[in-house]
C-alpha cells in the first residue's frame, strides 16, 4: 500500500470522506501491521492537478486568507524559527524547509540571519516563494535533489509529511542531510486526537486525497526512530489551525458543505467552490461560527494542554 510497505490485505477500512474540491469520495484505511492510516485509493500522479487547482495556492503575490489571519501566521512562524534555533545550538545556521509552500517559514528564519533553502515539487509551486521572498527553492522530490550529506543545521516540514506517499525514504534522506546534532521539526495533523475520532470523515485536517498518510503520535514517533532521529520536544499547540479546525470540523459533522467556512474565509482568487454554495448555506456557516468559535477558545486549548490537540509538532535531533 502507498504509505507503508505492507500488503493491501492488511488494510482495515475505517470510514469514507468527501474531497471538498472535487466532491469525490475516498476511504480512510488503517494498516493492521504498522498502524498507519492511509487515504484509499491514493490519486495517481497524472490526476494530482485535479486536487491541487491553481486557486489552492492563491494568486502569486497575493494573500490566500484575510489579512489578520496571515499576520497571526507570520508571528507564529517567527516563534517556531526561534524554537528551532534554540534547539539547534542558539545561533543561526543553515536550514532546509521541505515543501516550503509560500515561503513564510523560511523568511522567518532568514530574518534571524539563517541561510535558507526550500524545496517544492513543481516549478509552478516554487514560483511563489521565489517571487515573494527571492528564496532559493529546489524543485523535485527531496531524494532526487542530491544535496550534500550533513549540510544542514535544521530541516523543517510544516504540515507537509502527510502529503507524501511514502514517508520512510524521505525521513531517511532528512536524517542524511542533517549534521550531527541537527534538528528536525515536523508538524502534522494528529489523527489520534479526540477531535479526529469524534468527527471522522468530516475532520477538517483529514483533507483527502491531498493528505495521504494520517499520523498518530505513536506512528510518527516510530517512523522518526526508524530514521535515526531522537525526539527532544513535542507540542500539541498550533493556534492557527486548532481553533479553526474545531469550528470547521463541527460544521462538517453537522452536515454543511464540506469545509464551506474555510473556503469562504479565503480571498476570492483562492476560493475552491464555496462561493457557489448558495446564500443560505453560506450564511449558516458564518452564523454557526460564532458560538462554535466561543467554544473553540476553550476546547482546543484544553486538548493541547492534555497532549491530545488536533495538531502535533515533534522536534527531533540527529545524534
Amino acid at each position: 500500500m502507498a504509505g507503508c510497505t505492507h500488503p493491501e490485505s492488511r488494510a482495515e477500512p475505517l470510514f469514507p470522506s468527501v474531497d471538498y474540491v472535487t466532491g469525490e469520495t475516498f476511504e480512510v484505511r488503517r494498516c493492521g501491521a504498522c498502524g498507519l492510516a492511509l487515504t484509499w485509493p491514493p490519486p495517481s500522479p497524472d490526476a494530482l492537478g485535479r486536487y491541487y487547482p491553481p486557486a489552492y495556492y492563491g494568486a502569486p503575490g497575493r494573500r490566500r486568507f484575510l489579512g489578520p489571519i496571515e499576520v497571526a501566521q507570520s508571528l507564529l512562524y517567527g516563534w517556531r524559527a526561534r524554537h528551532v534555533e534554540r534547539l539547534a545550538g542558539g545561533r543561526p545556521g543553515r536550514v532546509l524547509d521541505v515543501g516550503c509552500g509560500r515561503g513564510h517559514l523560511l523568511e522567518a528564519f532568514r530574518r534571524r540571519a539563517w541561510s535558507v533553502e526550500g524545496t517544492e515539487l513543481s516549478e509552478s509551486s516554487a514560483r511563489q516563494p521565489r517571487e515573494a521572498f527571492g528564496l532559493q527553492v529546489h524543485v523535485g522530490p527531496l531524494e532526487s535533489i542530491a544535496l550534500p550529506r550533513g549540510a544542514f543545521d535544521a530541516v523543517t516540514m510544516w504540515h507537509v509529511l502527510e502529503h507524501v506517499p511514502d514517508p520512510v525514504p524521505l525521513l531517511a534522506e532528512i536524517g542524511r542531510l542533517l549534521r550531527p546534532g541537527g534538528v528536525f521539526m515536523v508538524g502534522v495533523p494528529n489523527f489520534g486526537s479526540p477531535e479526529a475520532k469524534a468527527t471522522r470523515g468530516g475532520w477538517f485536517h483529514l483533507d483527502v486525497p491531498r493528505h495521504l498518510v494520517h499520523f498518530t503520535p505513536e506512528t510518527l514517533r516510530a517512523l522518526l526512530a526508524e530514521a535515526g532521529l531522537a525526539e527532544v520536544a513535542a507540542s500539541w499547540f498550533a493556534p492557527e489551525f486548532d481553533a479553526f479546525s474545531f469550528v470547521q470540523s463541527a460544521e462538517n459533522r453537522l452536515g454543511l458543505r464540506m469545509n464551506l467556512l474555510y473556503d469562504l474565509l479565503r480571498q476570492r482568487a483562492a476560493r475552491l467552490g464555496g462561493a457557489g454554495a448558495g446564500v443560505l448555506p453560506s450564511a449558516a456557516a458564518l452564523l454557526l461560527a460564532v458560538p462554535l468559535g466561543l467554544a473553540a477558545l476553550l476546547v482546543p486549548t484544553v486538548a493541547s494542554l492534555a497532549g491530545s490537540g488536533s495538531s502535533l509538532t515533534i522536534y527531533a535531533r540527529k545524534p
